[in-house]
C-alpha cells in the first residue's frame, strides 16, 4: 500500500487454498475518483506465493499481470490490470512489527507489518490520457500474512504514517483479530525504531463519521486518537467459497500516542482503517 495526501493505492494477493483473492483499490483524493478491481480464483489456480514470506508472488491471465519479487533490500512490484499500470520498489528496512497470533493449538496467524517505507516508481492510471503518480511522494506499507485461519473472523485494522524534517512515523493498530489471545498487532515506528505497544486498543464508533481509538489504561503507554471518516468503500463478497464484508475507511487521524517516554502528535494525518468480517 502507498499513502499520500494526494492518493492511496492498496493491493493484495491472497491464497486461501480453495480460493484466491486479488484486488487493487486506487483513490485519487484530490479529484475524488476511485478505481476498484478484484478477482476471485477458484482453487487458487495459477496463483504462486513462495513459501518464504516476502520473497515472491505471481499471477497472470489475459487481462492482468501481477508480480512481486524481493531483490536484495527492495520489494519490486509490477502490476498491469486494464487501465492500471504499476512499476515500483519498496525500500525495505531492518525493523518491523512481527506477531504470531495463537487462536488454538491448530489455528494461528503470523503477520509482519513493514512501515513506514520509502518507495520509488509510479502508478499510472488511464489508457489514452495517462495520469502518473510518483510514489516517492508517498509512504509505503507492507502486510505479510501466513497461517491456518479460523473459519470465521473479524478485524479492525488502522495504519498511517507521516514525515517531516525531524520525524518519520508509522503506526499500526488492530482489534478483534487478536482478542483473547494474549497478543496484539499494535506498534509505532519512530525514525526507524519499532516500539511495541503492549496494551490492547478499543475502537469505538461515535457516529457514522467519527471513531474514538484508545488503549486500555497503561501508565507507560497512551493512545488517544480521533479518526474522522472522509470516504467509505463497502466491499461485499458473497461468492460460494468466500463471504465477506469489508469497509475500507479513508480519513484523518488527530491525537497523540505516547511510548518510551515520547509523545507523538498526529495532526490531520491521512489514514487507512478497515472494518472486516469474513467467512472463508
Amino acid at each position: 500500500m502507498w499513502m499520500s495526501d494526494k492518493y492511496i493505492c492498496a493491493f493484495a494477493i491472497v491464497k486461501l487454498d480453495y480460493a484466491g483473492l486479488i484486488f487493487i483499490d486506487f483513490y485519487d483524493l484530490e479529484e475524488k475518483r476511485e478505481i476498484h478491481k478484484n478477482i476471485t480464483i477458484p482453487l487458487c489456480n495459477g496463483i504462486i506465493i513462495h513459501n518464504s514470506v516476502g520473497s515472491y508472488a505471481h499471477y497472470q491471465n489475459k487481462d492482468m499481470y501481477f508480480n512481486i519479487i524481493r531483490v536484495h533490500e527492495k520489494l519490486h512490484v509490477m502490476i498491469k490490470w486494464n487501465e492500471i499500470d504499476i512499476d515500483a520498489n519498496f525500500i525495505l528496512q531492518k525493523e518491523s512489527l512481527n506477531v504470531l497470533v495463537p487462536w488454538s493449538d491448530k489455528k494461528y496467524h503470523y503477520t509482519s507489518k513493514q512501515l513506514p517505507l520509502k518507495s520509488k516508481g509510479y502508478v499510472c492510471i488511464g489508457q489514452d490520457e495517462n495520469e502518473t503518480f510518483n510514489l516517492e511522494d508517498s509512504i509505503g506499507f507492507i502486510d505479510y500474512g501466513r497461517g491456518i485461519w479460523e473459519r470465521e473472523k473479524s478485524w479492525y485494522w488502522l495504519t498511517c504514517g507521516f514525515k517531516n524534517e525531524d520525524l518519520k512515523v508509522g503506526l499500526n493498530l488492530g482489534g478483534k483479530w487478536t482478542d483473547n489471545t494474549g497478543v496484539n498487532e499494535n506498534g509505532i515506528k519512530i525514525n526507524g525504531i519499532l516500539y511495541k505497544i503492549y496494551s490492547d486498543v478499543n475502537f469505538e464508533k461515535i457516529d457514522e463519521n467519527t471513531w474514538s481509538i484508545k488503549n486500555n489504561q497503561n501508565e507507560e503507554e497512551q493512545i488517544d486518537l480521533i479518526f474522522k471518516v472522509e470516504s467509505i468503500n463497502d466491499k461485499k463478497n458473497n461468492k460460494i467459497l468466500v463471504k465477506s464484508s469489508l469497509k475500507q475507511h479513508i480519513g484523518r487521524i488527530n491525537g497523540e500516542v505516547k511510548v518510551n517516554d515520547e509523545t507523538i502528535e498526529f495532526n490531520d494525518v491521512i489514514c487507512w482503517f478497515e472494518d472486516h468480517y469474513a467467512k472463508w
